[in-house]
């Protein structure tokens, strides 16, 4: 199965009218601004990550990851 993201990414850029685009472009829009804050710490963490040569806490990591699984991961 794909991601939330993936299928509207998907619906996106399956009708090229952009009028279309009204609907899947405001769910992802809205699901995004939903997780702002998880998805801002998931980049300041794997930012800290990067700049420090992987020293960043592992277990830091994968609580930010897993705080947006739900919509980037693949669905069961």
């Amino acid at each position: 199965m794909i991601s939330i993201v993936d299928e509207l990414l998907e619906r996106l850029g399956a009708d090229p009218r952009p009028g279309a685009w009204s609907g899947p472009r405001q769910d992802l829009g809205l699901l995004l601004f939903a997780e702002r804050e998880a998805i801002n710490e998931l980049w300041k963490v794997a930012d800290r990550n990067i700049r420090t040569g992987g020293g960043a806490d592992d277990a830091e990591l994968r609580e930010a990851v897993e705080r947006l699984r739900d919509i980037f991961g693949e669905r069961l």
